[in-house]
């Protein structure tokens, strides 16, 4: 399952490049200078040297001024100077040619004073007749990651729109998230699962703030400097809670002596940046707080894979330490792009404005995957040890259903915010390259969801068999035609056949055979499929195979192919859950019907028997 969500996690970040920009390009330069002094006037910067830059500027945390050169082409349209990202704490604008000479914004000042009251900062400039050169001075405790870009009015509310439609999703899917973790805490009060708890909604509140809207909706009730020092305190805490919530997990794991005082000594500096903050060493505290952060996520995949002792030793897992590995080690990977760009380290991209954004939303939807699949584990080990006592079964019983409940609410509720990041993504990339990988990265997710909701129903015994009369023939076309791959199947048997059984049922189990032929089979090769009735007299039952030549990643192991989450040696380069061909044996044996797997030298056939 993990190894799948690697690839889907890259698809999505790729999508999502695609950030709004305007549509002709009115800055002709741009040049920086850094002002260590913090005193000079604008009448002092002119004197001085600017360094040109393209793109973002990326100079990491400083205690500095930056001021920023702009050349403006001329335009005949109001033009408006957005200013990203949202964090940006104090711009003031020199404009000379401007009706307001110097005019201020930013995340320190209120938003209700802006010249457009929207998400991301701005200045309106209005037509000019000339080419016009302004200056911009830039002081912020946070990081110096900026762009500037020049666009007329009504493209600029345009893509603030856009934009607005982007946050609202990040922080509703962080703060579903959250609730679903608070809900499988209150059905089984587990220490690891609750600090992980505390952990998301922290995630949830860090989101909230960053992208402005603590700033837009807070600003009536409360002073812009108290919003700003309580997302400074968001921002530091929450590595605390992320190293506790990580030690506590990996103790179940038997965590190393060495290790052990690692975390120990992370904490205590997290602890130390906290109190930096109270001191009022704002820009200490917060520089400090990302460089240990980035070394807190190196010390989590290190720890996965070399602080813990030999899981062969360990009894009561109920997660295996592969699939941590894995976790931690993609973690490393999509904290690295949000990460380095704030330290100066690499060059800012369009990527790097939403990589911390997108890290909190997959890194969380994964994990609590991961948390699905260990409680699952623990209620399991949990009904073994109860079987003796009547009472205690029956109990373990209740809560496995109120689990079950809870997982389809939260997977029903993720769907909302699917969908607002899909309408999104669509108007994005909607005729670009990236258009058909951002539609797949979105269906996979739900595609995931579809298959626990049906794991759900199958461990619970909650499954609905309902069975009608439907045309079996009409219900393959249809599920190749869905493939858009039609050219590929050769489908042999009889044109007309009519069943007895439940549709929908048969329906997951064909498309998942399907969808598992196109994806391993060889490319461009023909896949055989074919169908007829068998049996005598009241014992009729419908016979399914397909038949795909084996591809480049080779065959599965046939003793193996229909456990859960299993995946042949080289499939990790294939997006796939490893649930597809469970699922399928799980329905067919609901339907009490059989399955079988047949590999010769060239090929694999998996037959199905269904009673009709």
């Amino acid at each position: 399952m993990l190894k799948a969500l690697l690839s889907l996690v890259a698809i999505a970040l790729i999508s999502f490049v695609s950030q709004v920009r305007a549509d002709e390009d009115y800055i002709l330069q741009q040049a920086f200078f850094e002002d260590k002094t913090n005193a000079l006037s604008l009448d002092q910067i002119r004197n001085e040297k600017f360094t040109s830059y393209t793109g973002w500027l990326a100079k990491g945390y400083s205690a500095s001024t930056y001021w920023i050169k702009l050349s403006i082409r001329p335009s005949d349209q109001d033009l408006v100077l957005r200013i990203r990202p949202t964090f940006a704490e104090t711009i003031q604008l020199f404009d000379p040619q401007g009706a307001v000479s110097k005019r201020v914004t930013g995340a320190k000042h209120p938003w209700k004073e802006s010249d457009i009251q929207s998400y991301n900062h701005n200045f309106k400039l209005g037509s000019l007749q000339q080419e016009r050169e302004i200056f911009l001075s830039v002081k912020s405790n946070r990081s110096y990651l900026l762009s500037f870009d020049v666009m007329p009015a009504a493209e600029y509310l345009g893509g603030d729109h856009i934009d607005g439609l982007l946050y609202i999703g990040y922080i509703v899917f962080t703060f579903t998230l959250a609730l679903g973790l608070l809900g499988a805490w209150l059905t089984n009060r587990e220490l690891v699962l609750g600090v992980f708890t505390i952990q998301q909604f922290f995630a949830f509140f860090h989101t909230f703030f960053v992208v402005g809207y603590a700033r837009i909706f807070l600003d009536r009730y409360i002073d812009v400097s108290t919003i700003n020092y309580l997302a400074y305190v968001v921002v530091v805490s929450y590595p605390f809670i992320a190293i506790l919530a990580n030690k506590l997990l990996f103790e179940e794991y038997g965590l190393k002596r060495t290790y052990r005082f690692i975390f120990n000594g992370l904490s205590i500096a997290s602890l130390l940046v906290i109190s930096l903050l109270l001191l009022g060493y704002t820009n200490e505290s917060l520089k400090f707080n990302a460089n240990l952060v980035m070394a807190t996520i190196c010390v989590f995949c290190l720890t996965a894979w070399f602080g813990t002792f030999d899981s062969n030793n360990q009894k009561n897992i109920n997660l295996p330490v592969n699939i941590l590995r894995i976790y931690y080690s993609l973690n490393l990977l999509m904290w690295s792009v949000s990460v380095l760009p704030l330290l100066g380290i690499v060059e800012g991209k369009e990527l790097t404005l939403h990589s911390y954004l997108l890290y909190n939303v997959f890194s969380a939807l994964i994990f609590f995957l991961l948390l699905q699949y260990r409680a699952r584990a623990i209620l399991k080990n949990e009904t073994l040890k109860s079987e003796a006592l009547k009472k205690e079964a029956e109990y373990e019983k209740f809560r496995r259903e109120e689990q079950g409940k809870l997982m389809a609410m939260l997977t029903h509720e993720i769907r909302t915010p699917l969908s607002v990041l899909k309408l999104v993504v669509d108007r994005k990339v909607t005729g670009s390259d990236l258009e058909e990988f951002a539609n797949r990265a979105v269906s996979n997710i739900d595609s995931i969801i579809d298959k626990c909701i049906q794991l759900d129903q199958l461990d619970l015994n909650a499954l609905s068999i309902n069975k009608t009369p439907f045309n079996f023939s009409e219900l393959l076309l249809s599920v190749t035609s869905d493939t858009q791959l039609e050219g590929r199947f050769v489908i042999l048997g009889e044109d007309h056949i009519d069943i007895r059984s439940d549709r929908d049922i048969m329906r997951i189990i064909v498309s998942n055979l399907v969808i598992n032929a196109t994806k391993y089979s060889a490319p461009d090769s023909k896949i055989q499929i074919s169908s007829s009735i068998d049996g005598i007299e009241d014992n009729f039952r419908l016979k399914f195979s397909i038949q795909n030549e084996i591809g480049p990643i080779g065959a599965p192991d046939p003793s193996l192919v229909f456990d859960k989450y299993y995946r042949g040696p080289a499939a990790a380069k294939i997006s796939g859950s490893g649930l597809g061909l469970f699922l399928v044996r799980e329905l067919t044996y609901a339907l009490a019907g059989d399955i079988k797997c047949h590999i010769n030298q060239d090929s694999i056939t998996f037959t199905v028997w269904i009673p009709i």
